[in-house]
């Protein structure tokens, strides 16, 4: 079960056309908000230069990814009322030299998988996708995706399994963005 705007919603096909249309509106504000977040730890000069030109300050692009990580991670918490907790993870690919890859990776914990939270991944992330690629922000011009969720159950995580094994791994383990 899901809850959207004061409503609950059954896992219906009409409930994820629901969701999709207030995806844009949502993917804006995330988007929005994230950017005011992150331009507040500039020096007040810098709040309004171009994206393109705050691109090479990596603390503002890191602080601007946290950010959107911990938006999106609520919204998923506040729309599907299984989700237990969510956890952000790095691939181990990016090179270190990079501030971002452009990706969003989370981990959320459901007490079982569930086929609603694909549907929700596909429209917030081509909703987010199409609202970085309006900001004519160039690190995002040509990107197809900039999220990645993961369903992990907490059996998954007891046992090792799946991409509950992520939680055992010495490196790169996944941090806690919700609650």
């Amino acid at each position: 079960m899901i809850f959207i705007k004061n409503q609950y919603l059954d896992n219906s096909h009409q409930s994820a056309d629901f969701i999709i249309n207030e995806i844009e509106e949502t993917a804006n504000d995330l988007c929005e908000e994230a950017l005011n977040e992150a331009k507040t730890r500039l020096h007040p000069l810098l709040h309004n230069v171009e994206l393109d030109r705050l691109d090479p300050r990596c603390e503002f692009v890191q602080a601007f990814k946290s950010a959107l990580e911990r938006k999106v991670a609520q919204k998923l918490a506040d729309w599907h009322l299984g989700v237990q907790a969510v956890y952000k993870f790095e691939d181990l690919k990016v090179g270190r030299w990079e501030c971002w890859d452009n990706s969003i990776r989370l981990l959320v914990m459901l007490s079982n998988p569930s086929p609603i939270m694909r549907t929700l991944e596909q429209a917030l992330d081509e909703g987010l996708t199409n609202v970085l690629k309006r900001l004519h922000w160039s690190r995002f011009r040509k990107c197809r995706s900039v999220l990645e969720i993961q369903q992990v159950t907490p059996r998954e995580v007891q046992r090792g399994t799946c991409y509950g094994a992520m939680f055992h791994a010495v490196y790169n383990a996944p941090v806690k963005v919700f609650p």
